[in-house]
């Protein structure tokens, strides 16, 4: 093992996967994945975006059920589908968004996933801050029970995250991807915590991308690639080299319709539109610098936490940078403030389509219209006018392909998630701005949705707009962009001139090569 060994003994693994399938519509997603982890074991889940891993979390906690194979739990038969169920066996999970409520304090924030001590049927404050000091011991936590999360740094909020499942006394714990915003000195304060935690016999499941990670921490590795379990194996037997090809595989990740433009594009000469210098953030670890022409799709790629959610935010005007700047046409951009931004000519297409992109609960006209610069196509004397704005909803949806489109008021909720992508795209793109920032633009899409969006992407390229195509999908920043920068722990790792005479198995690799030693 990667540390000392658990005193745990027992013949039946902690937890079992055997043959778990699951579909979505006709597509698989998962096909037949069969595997152990045994009790006190550090089991790292791996494989690229895409690979199933998230699916098989949610059968796991039940959130999908599975559609064929079974899941054992300490031999018990484990009833997927219900996530009372999970729980009831023993299976505590935390997630990359952690799941804390910021403005409450640590022990209340665990308090309310365990309960509140109480007395005389009063909440007794001391009891419960005792309980927790204990919680927050176990994982090596110097916390104090009254200090609000908002105020903890983010290594401080994953430990104060692990303790709340902690606190649920689990026989499995699951860590889904809860290092990937935590720069390296941070990480080695959660691997600390596992270590100590592992020695009670729990059983963990640790889902990364940082290949960096493993070596002294993790026991075993279980690597899926396009749903299907490539290997399983214990780490010591696995160099680098074959983990990264188990991974990646020497077969394309997914089909992409390539859609970008093979010769003649306008970005491939001519001055630079944007130019990026030395563009720094509190999560980028070296200054980045790029230019992007006009006419051209700049594709900026990257694993989980590698830094490109931040930039997509310092260039959205949403994130303030601490360093750098950005010049668009000879004109310094006003970085970290989204509205002075759009004024000038950037626009953004933001990776969290339900937080970020639309507001349900609104009608298609509100959330197509606000940010529109040509007030005058659907006003009138500077006031509204509900006719013209009625016109403008159901012209722009008609050219971005949105469907349904009978009513300008209908709730967004109500539209499919590639519709409501649409209705992001449109008001991004409509008014043929100078920069366009795509992030994650195809998340969650289904193929057809994608071609339609890639087309619409390459449109407003095609009418001079310089287009950031920043992704954590290799295959499609393969497919459609012109120039690919790959990103890996907050820096450039590599250029590629290209795009053309790379895949995204290339990609992959040079992501995950300088993550690792």
């Amino acid at each position: 093992m990667a540390d000392e060994e658990a005193d745990v003994t027992g013949t039946s693994p902690a937890l079992r996967f055997s043959g778990v399938s699951k579909k979505f519509g006709q597509s698989p997603v998962l096909q037949d994945v069969t595997f152990d982890v045994e009790p006190g074991e550090i089991h790292a889940l791996l494989g690229a975006n895409g690979a199933g891993k998230s699916t098989l979390i949610k059968i796991l906690a039940g959130v999908h059920r599975l559609d064929s194979g079974s899941i054992q739990v300490h031999g018990e038969l484990l009833e997927a589908g219900h996530t009372a169920a999970a729980r009831a066996a023993g299976i505590a999970f935390v997630h990359q968004d952690l799941g804390l409520v910021d403005d409450l304090s640590v022990a209340d924030n665990i308090a309310l996933q365990v309960g509140f001590e109480k007395r005389f049927g009063l909440v007794d404050d001391r009891a419960t801050s005792a309980r927790v000091r204990r919680v927050l011991a176990a994982v090596g936590a110097d916390l104090a029970p009254e200090q609000l999360v908002n105020t903890l740094t983010r290594d401080e909020q994953v430990l104060c995250a692990v303790a709340r499942a902690l606190a649920l006394e689990p026989s499995i714990l699951v860590l889904d991807e809860v290092s990937a915003s935590l720069p390296k000195p941070e990480v080695d304060r959660l691997v600390t915590a596992l270590k100590r935690m592992r020695r009670g016999g729990v059983a963990f499941i640790y889902v990364t991308h940082r290949l960096d990670e493993l070596p002294g921490l993790v026991d075993s590795v279980t690597v899926l690639r396009n749903g299907r379990k490539v290997v399983t194996a214990p780490l010591a037997d696995i160099s680098h080299r074959d983990l990264v090809r188990y991974i990646v595989g020497s077969d394309p990740l997914v089909t992409q319709p390539n859609l970008r433009p093979q010769e003649g594009g306008a970005g491939e000469s001519g001055t630079p539109h944007l130019v990026v210098r030395d563009l720094t953030t509190s999560d980028l670890t070296e200054p980045i610098s790029f230019d992007v022409r006009a006419g051209e799709v700049l594709g900026i790629c990257g694993l989980v936490g590698s830094g490109t959610r931040e930039l997509a935010q310092a260039l959205a005007g949403a994130r303030r940078p601490t360093g750098g700047s950005a010049v668009l046409r000879g004109e310094v951009l006003p970085l970290g403030s989204p509205e002075a931004m759009a004024r000038r000519g950037c626009t953004v297409v933001p990776g969290d389509r339900q937080r970020e992109g639309i507001i349900t609960g609104l009608g298609l006209r509100e959330n197509l219209l606000p940010t529109r610069r040509d007030f005058g196509a659907w006003t009138r004397l500077g006031f509204r006018a509900p006719g013209r704005e009625t016109s403008a909803v159901l012209q722009t949806s008609a050219r971005f392909g949105v469907v349904p489109r009978d009513h300008p008021d209908r709730d967004v909720a109500e539209f499919s998630g590639g519709n409501q992508q649409k209705i992001v795209f449109a008001r991004a793109l409509a008014d043929h701005p100078a920069v366009a920032v795509l992030e994650d633009p195809t998340a969650g899409v289904d193929i057809g949705s994608r071609a339609v969006l890639y087309e619409l992407m390459h449109e407003a390229a095609r009418a001079g707009t310089a287009v950031v195509l920043i992704s954590t999908d290799f295959e499609e920043v393969a497919a459609q962009s012109h120039r690919v920068l790959v990103l890996s722990n907050g820096r450039v790792a590599e250029e590629f001139p290209d795009a053309g005479a790379v895949d995204a198995n290339r990609l992959a690799e040079a992501s995950y090569a300088v993550t690792t030693p």
